[in-house]
């Protein structure tokens, strides 16, 4: 039979001999804080209730013979166990071990069965009472060995690795074997058997493995004691590791210390031995209470209630207001489907240069999780996920998953600055708008990273102001295929009048004046509005709680409305030419609008209420003057006469193709000017043609199909 057990070192100086401690010499002080004599008492105290707990608590658990359970401590906590509980935070190691064994009483108890031979019980949820730490920065020397809890984003992920977490050796004098606990940063080496002194040799058939990863830890921006410090980062690495390269993350686990890298320093790092992990859904870090729910529910009420939290949302920027609806509606999100299609709402500012694009998407990242990016910065791999080589803690040349933009905002909005300015990182950002998931496969490491995100994006016209007279295709360095994809695209013009640009230098200097006071002003950092008599402050952080409550409902489309947003659809295809695309937009944006207003059904009001946000962006973007039509595919270059002329010059030239392979310039020339079509049009067409892949020019003036 194998022994378990510490290894010690004891000895005079220059003398070392290696003791097992076994756990029943119940007075030799075994380093965790307290003398194995005190931990009995507690023990034996708490046994028979724990094993009970377990056989009814995690009754399943056993019966279904679970390899891998979790214990929650602060239910434990709330069962009356608090000195127990609190003796876990302090010496981990031991508590987690008699967790084990009364597990294993319990187990017993119902089962005749052995446990899983890769069983592991772990802990999570402590106490908020007992919590040594709350974020990353706080981590001293004082909590060397101590539990700890903290969220954190994922910033790096190496690839899964195993690692021999209890080593066995065997004496070859006596016949002895034990488990030694192993340590990633120090292995343990034994040469001498701790009963006769004889040699030793390791086992590793009969040593015990676990899965080990590391992650580089980020605190969330909004825990920073000062925002506009760098980041702070620690390294976890975590046992038992299912995998996990990105988003937020709860963390549970234990502060240890490694020598530093750096020769001739004696300093140590800390990292900490994670033992949990779980996913946080970014509305959990925001405390809702009973009151905030109260105060939602009656400002629901008013008519307005939307007017006045969108223009709360991005209070910075004056006018605009159809623009800040969108947004706020975008924040709010559309209903989740069964069947994983898309809810998130994609939106396009194409802003001329100084009517605060930038400022709006700044803001807007500030909600918890978004995230801001300027592809000027980023790059392709920066937006989506990069998979490299690189020297952690566990290995000098490790694969690890560094998550992007888009990935770290799952859940949450990604803010896209100067989207136009390369190309490259289009196809990049197409993926994870259509599919909402992000695939890495590199370094043996194949996963797909969730990208769950809405995308706000920005950028400037070409010829620096916005042309309502040219597509806006034509106006931007965007892949028409990604251009496609946004529900909303709005034209930001900077447009001179009067009245207006006293207003706008009016609320700006007195931005000014507001900003260098150091108390709150009402109309600059918050407003004021009267519901049933009773005075509700709107401030930021109340939009965002708001925004984080409306995200709960989940608003269903009404018979009526339904019937509204069908016949709008049926009626608009008689005239104009646009697509289903546009019909899934506008439901996305009636369910945004009633969770809004905190309302479980989208009635009419609300299928109207985005019917005509989406017919007043088309009429901006996608009105051809020529027709009196709106036509989609102007957005993308192209209106559905400009379509007809180039099927026309296609079909030409394939016809002509079929006598000779290459088709003569005057040969189709002639046949167009049949058709009412002048030799410089037809020149732009060829060009089109030729730009999209459907012919080429192999020689001067003679043309291929391809």
């Amino acid at each position: 039979m194998i022994e378990e057990g510490i290894i010690k070192e004891e000895g005079k100086k220059g003398e070392k001999t290696i003791v097992l401690i076994k756990e029943s010499d119940s007075n030799v002080d075994i380093g965790f804080g307290f003398s194995s004599f005190d931990d009995e008492i507690i023990f034996e105290e708490v046994r028979g209730y724990l094993v009970n707990y377990f056989r009814n608590i995690h009754k399943e658990d056993i019966i279904c013979k679970n390899n891998f359970v979790v214990i929650d401590l602060n239910h434990l906590y709330s069962c009356g166990l608090m000195e127990f509980v609190e003796f876990v935070v302090n010496n981990p190691e031991r508590g987690l071990k008699f967790l084990k064994e009364c597990y294993e009483e319990a187990y017993y108890s119902l089962n005749v069965e052995y446990l899983p031979e890769d069983f592991t019980l772990t802990v999570k949820n402590i106490p908020k009472a007992l919590r040594v730490i709350n974020t990353i920065e706080e981590i001293r020397k004082s909590h060397k060995g101590k539990l700890i809890e903290f969220e954190g984003i994922i910033a790096v992920a190496s690839k899964v690795k195993g690692y021999t977490e209890k080593k066995c050796f065997v004496c070859q004098k006596c016949g002895y074997e034990w488990l030694a606990e192993n340590n990633l940063f120090d292995p343990i080496k034994i040469k001498k058997c701790p009963r006769c002194g004889g040699d030793v040799v390791y086992n590793e058939e009969k040593s015990i493995d676990i899965d080990i990863q590391e992650l580089k830890v980020q605190q969330p921006l909004e825990q920073m004691k000062n925002p506009d410090e760098n980041p702070k980062y620690i390294t976890v690495i975590l046992k038992n590791s299912p995998g996990i390269y990105s988003g937020r993350v709860r963390i549970v686990g234990v502060v240890r210390t490694y020598k530093s890298t750096k020769k001739n320093i004696d300093v140590k790092d800390y990292y900490v031995e994670g033992w949990y992990v779980e996913k946080v859904d970014e509305n959990e870090n925001i405390s809702i209470s009973e009151e905030d729910k109260r105060l939602f529910e009656k400002l629901a009420k008013r008519k307005d209630v939307i007017d006045l939290l969108s223009d709360r949302l991005i209070p910075e920027i004056k006018g605009h207001e159809h623009v800040k609806k969108a947004i706020f509606l975008q924040q709010v999100k559309g209903t989740k489907k069964r069947s994983g299609r898309r809810h998130n709402i994609h939106i396009l500012l194409v802003a001329d240069p100084g009517v605060g694009k930038t400022q709006m998407l700044r803001r807007i990242a500030k909600i918890p999780g978004n995230v801001y990016s300027s592809v000027t910065t980023a790059t392709a791999v920066g937006l989506t996920a990069a998979v490299e080589r690189e020297k952690t803690e566990i290995g000098d040349n490790t694969w690890v998953v560094k998550p992007g933009v888009l990935v770290k905002a799952n859940g949450g909005t990604a803010c896209i600055d100067e989207l136009d300015k390369k190309k490259d990182v289009h196809t990049a950002v197409l993926e994870a708008v259509e599919s909402q998931t992000i695939h890495v496969n590199k370094g043996g490491i194949n996963a797909k990273l969730p990208a769950e995100c809405a995308v706000l994006a920005a950028c400037n016209p070409k010829w620096g102001k916005f042309n309502p007279d040219v597509s806006i295709a034509e106006q931007i360095n965007i892949y028409t295929a990604l251009l496609d994809r946004f529900d909303l695209i709005f034209p930001i013009r900077n447009v001179s009048d009067k009245d207006r640009d006293r207003e706008i230098a009016d609320h700006i200097t007195s931005l000014a004046i507001y900003d260098s006071i150091d108390e709150e002003v009402e109309g600059y950092d918050y407003i004021t509005v009267e519901v049933d008599g009773e005075e509700i402050k709107i401030d930021f952080d109340f939009v965002v709680k708001y925004i984080m409550y409306a995200r709960q409902k989940k608003a269903i489309l009404s018979k009526e409305a339904k019937e509204v947003l069908d016949d709008w659809y049926v009626e608009m295809r008689k005239k104009h030419e646009i697509t289903a695309r546009q019909l899934e937009g506008a439901v996305r944006l009636a369910e945004a609008h009633a969770k809004a207003r905190l309302k479980d059904i989208v009635e009419v009001e609300d299928a109207e209420e985005a019917i005509t946000m989406i017919t007043e962006c088309l009429k901006e973007i996608a009105y051809d003057p020529e027709t009196g039509i709106f036509d989609v595919d102007k957005i993308l270059g192209m209106s559905k006469k400009e379509r007809d002329k180039l099927s026309m010059v296609y079909e030409i030239i394939k016809k002509l193709a079929e006598k000779s392979e290459l088709v003569e310039h005057e040969d189709v020339v002639k046949e167009v000017e049949k058709r009412g079509l002048g030799e410089k049009e037809l020149k732009q067409i060829i060009d089109k043609l030729k730009k999209y892949g459907e012919i080429d020019e192999p020689r001067p003036g003679r043309y291929r199909l391809i």
